[in-house]
């Protein structure tokens, strides 16, 4: 699952390849329903390496990071840059599984009703191993409502920038596009999502295509009401006169 920040960490594609072998059989058939899918990621991942034959972190930090100029995100950290403590409630169920689920070096000491944890990297860095700040998310949500380009900089074209964010498939409570994907029984169809949790942490970037609108939200503490905290931001955005 992770392995703290200082340490060695897992072969990518050794990880990849004992991920595989323990999930051998297709849940449905492609693009027949849809399920959201941290081994996809994973997979998508080696097959980007493979065919470009750049690593993926490599190929995302000249594709992606360099011409957004997002030149605080990376794959690593700098721990001078002042890391953000992850909280986990200890009253979860998730609390009562971390000393199951994570090294005991990986947690830290309680604080009120939470337990915090110590920093470390995710075994794949295709499906959560990117480490940065909001200010240079939002840049990245700036170039998919740019379809594709921000300040002369072009990272796609504008077919495939709309074609991700066109829905493809659907699950149980669940419609997903190339990339982005809308929650719920009835969804709301005005915008498309990423959101990315993990021990300690939540965030959630959406964009509104329609408003030329997007948000980024970032907490440390891996649940929280996000979704009022986006509904507030699209009121205040709704809210503020737009200038010509």
């Amino acid at each position: 699952m992770g392995s703290p920040r200082d340490g060695a960490g897992t072969n990518p594609r050794e990880f990849v390849r004992r991920l595989i072998e323990r999930h051998r059989r297709l849940r449905f058939d492609p693009g027949d329903r849809a399920a959201y899918s941290n081994l996809g990621y994973l997979v998508l991942g080696e097959i980007i390496g493979t065919v470009s034959g750049e690593r993926l972190e490599e190929r995302i930090q000249r594709r992606i990071l360099d011409p957004l100029g997002m030149k605080h995100t990376g794959f690593t950290a700098d721990p001078s840059s002042g890391w953000a403590t992850p909280y986990q409630r200890r009253r979860s169920p998730l609390g009562v599984l971390l000393p199951v689920l994570l090294p005991r070096k990986l947690i830290g000491p309680a604080s009120g009703l939470y337990r915090s944890l110590h920093h470390f990297s995710v075994d794949g860095a295709a499906y959560g191993g990117l480490v940065g700040p909001a200010a240079d998310a939002a840049r990245f949500l700036q170039a998919r409502l740019g379809d594709g380009t921000l300040d002369g900089a072009r990272i796609l074209s504008a077919d495939s920038a709309q074609a991700m964010r066109h829905i493809v498939a659907s699950g149980r409570n669940l419609q997903v596009s190339l990339g982005w994907f809308r929650r719920g029984p009835r969804p709301d169809t005005r915008f498309v999502a990423h959101l990315g949790d993990g021990a300690g942490f939540w965030n959630c970037m959406r964009i509104y295509p329609d408003h030329k609108f997007g948000m980024v939200i970032m907490g440390n503490a891996t649940s929280y009401d996000h979704h009022a905290i986006a509904d507030a931001l699209l009121r205040e955005f709704r809210s503020t006169p737009t200038t010509a």
